[in-house]
């Protein structure tokens, strides 16, 4: 850690000085977990009293660039972070690598990165790669790659930017569950989380830096903890979780806490925690105002979501005339939507990448006869979870079958499912953005009690462990119901086989089944630990082209039985 430490890095970024009254005030900017989405996608929301659905484009990096340009240029002491996972998600990683990131994100200029776990997924060649391109500062303090040939020196714990006169101290996080959520090499280490934190504030307050932001990759409820445990701490700015917070439930979205969230630290001062949601759906900001000692003396801010014509009605018709008058109304009023133009620069480069993969991006496969919305763990309006996993369950198990492996049952993490299918025709586009990772299917021996305990591990990590939630089973040639609040190693009280004859039967302990799942699930990943160090049979299909190939075959997918149910307690 005293080679970390020594690496501290200050970089000078002179601004006007815009110290209010008893203070110096800076507004943050930020951004996480945008993975490689570049374009806008349609998002929905309910503006007006009642039903009425409008579909408005969000997500586009050049509205984002035009935005953040407009707020550099009439604003003082700005500074614009982004808390990870830039890569990984779209066609654009898929084909470029990162490439196309790198560009557009040169042009915006982030003071400030810090690390993602799918930073990761192409090993530390494909991080390498990255950094080679980016132009701005990445940190993590909780990493050691000292003996990474290929990392080692590039990543440092910290930097310092110099604001209007005042020192800021950025440091930053990376999510402890890094090796079973990504691909990082054996020599990859990670370090104590409040600790390395700890250690790099202490460092930086001994440099006469009291102006502390944490960047975290960590999720929203360890940043929580975090911000409880740390001393000399001022504000976190996270990502990993994708969550959504601020005023947003008026617009039928479905926000986790308050903008900003207030901890109080274990050292008496406010800190003050932020996250941007997903995608770059939204841009965070955050005014904050330090006193003379650098504590959180005032604060203000909301996210805000950049959007611009065309707007859409829940049956798909563009907006016009006094309807589309009144949602401008409504859009001018309301502090958390913006129309914003596009930047032309960032547009054109955007553009100039979307060339390759355009036709790949509209040309449709399937058609779906119903929103297939995904979420992790059920509850709430789709209380047996995830629409559009379990059709991808179908889809290993009809592949490991056609290929004669002789599958009996499949299984998908949550975690390894991205976004929501709307109704309607399904893109190419749209399943590289479902199925990103390029997971190959991975076919197992398992018996019936090693497939109860490995879905019992799944939920005590997720439950009582703290652990992601993208471990969330779903299945498909089986189903389970699951207490939530059972104890560990109790949860599942019917697990069940589906027979050839489409009845279900009691799973039996002592028979050897043939599971498939994707590879780095069939590799402990994701939790999965159970699974490791077991032999397993990759077929080098990778699960993305075998939904594609499904899709086609299908023509048309509707959804299924619910497979999983869960529920508080025993009824």
């Amino acid at each position: 850690m005293r080679i970390l430490l020594n690496t501290v890095l200050v970089v000078l970024l002179l601004w006007s000085s815009a110290h209010a009254e008893g203070g110096f005030v800076i507004e943050i900017l930020h951004l996480n977990d945008t993975h490689s989405n570049l374009i806008p996608a349609g998002l929905k929301i309910y503006p007006f009293p009642g039903d009425d659905r409008i579909t408005i484009p969000a997500g586009s990096v050049a509205r984002t660039a035009s935005e953040i340009a407009a707020i550099r240029a009439t604003g003082e002491n700005v500074v614009f972070l982004h808390a990870g996972d830039l890569v990984q998600g779209t066609l654009f990683y898929t084909v470029y690598g990162g490439a196309a990131d790198a560009d557009v994100y040169n042009v915006i200029r982030p003071d400030v990165m810090t690390l993602g776990n799918h930073e990761f997924d192409r090993g530390s060649e494909g991080l390498a790669h990255l950094l080679d391109q980016l132009r701005f500062p990445v940190v993590c303090a909780n990493i050691d790659v000292s003996s990474d040939s290929l990392l080692t020196g590039r990543i440092r714990p910290c930097t310092v930017l110099e604001v209007g006169g005042e020192r800021i101290g950025v440091v930053g996080l990376l999510t402890e569950e890094l090796q079973s959520v990504s691909s990082p090499s054996p020599e990859t280490v990670l370090l104590p989380l409040a600790g390395s934190a700890q250690a790099v504030i202490d460092s930086l307050h001994g440099l006469g830096v009291n102006k502390i932001i944490i960047l975290s990759h960590i999720g929203y409820e360890n940043d929580l903890q975090l911000a409880s445990q740390l001393t000399g701490a001022d504000v976190i700015v996270g990502g990993h979780s994708h969550t959504l917070l601020g005023d947003f439930s008026r617009m039928g979205l479905d926000p986790q806490g308050d903008y900003p969230t207030v901890v109080q630290a274990a050292d008496g001062r406010t800190v003050l925690v932020v996250q941007a949601w997903r995608y770059g759906q939204v841009l965070g900001r955050l005014r904050v105002e330090f006193d003379e000692d650098g504590s959180v003396e005032g604060f203000t801010g909301s996210p805000v979501i950049l959007t611009g014509e065309p707007f859409l009605t829940g049956s798909g018709d563009t907006l016009s005339g006094p309807f589309l008058e009144s949602f401008l109304a409504v859009l001018e009023e309301d502090p958390l939507l913006s129309v914003v133009p596009e930047d032309g620069l960032v547009a054109g480069i955007v553009e100039s990448y979307s060339e390759a993969i355009s036709g790949l991006e509209e040309e449709p496969v399937a058609e779906a006869e119903d929103d297939l919305p995904h979420i992790r763990i059920p509850g709430g309006n789709l209380p047996g979870g995830s629409m559009i996993a379990p059709i991808v369950c179908d889809a290993l198990l009809w592949k490991a079958n056609e290929i004669g492996a002789g599958a009996d049952i499949a299984l998908q993490n949550a975690g390894g499912v991205r976004i929501d299918i709307p109704k309607g025709w399904i893109t190419v586009g749209a399943v590289y953005r479902l199925l990103p990772f390029s997971n190959t299917l991975a076919v197992l021996d398992i018996s019936g009690q090693e497939m109860r305990e490995t879905l019992e591990n799944a939920l005590t990590d997720i439950f009582d462990g703290g652990c992601s939630d993208g471990a969330f089973p779903y299945v498909a040639g089986m189903r389970f119901t699951a207490l939530r609040d059972a104890p560990s190693g109790q949860r599942i009280t019917d697990l069940e086989v589906r027979g050839p004859d489409g009845s279900y039967m009691a799973i039996d302990p002592s028979r050897t089944y043939r599971l498939v799942t994707n590879a780095f699930v069939a590799g402990g990943g994701d939790g999965y630990s159970m699974l490791a160090g077991r032999p397993f049979t990759d077929t080098g299909f990778t699960d993305s082209e075998v939904f594609i190939e499904y899709l086609e075959m299908m023509g048309t997918v509707q959804p299924v039985e619910q497979r999983v149910f869960l529920v508080d307690a025993i009824e």
